[in-house]
């Protein structure tokens, strides 16, 4: 009986660990898209595309209009 609780935490630990892993390449697609798709759009305005440091957190340039004196 002991076998079978270990074989049963091995599978559910191994499922998890590729449903974590299809989980994360998701979230990276996903956030790829929403970048391009988002930069697309602001092409398309002619806004300003916002630039990204290493972290991927936006880094706002303030336009002239809006930067304090």
């Amino acid at each position: 009986m002991p076998a079978r609780t270990q074989s049963a935490g091995t599978s559910l630990a191994d499922f998890m660990r590729a449903a974590n892993d299809e989980l994360t390449k998701f979230e990276r697609r996903e956030r790829d898209f929403r970048k391009k798709d988002r930069d697309e759009r602001a092409k398309e305005m002619q806004l300003p595309i916002e630039k990204y440091d290493a972290e991927d957190l936006r880094v706002r340039k303030l336009s002239p209009i809006h930067r304090k004196a």
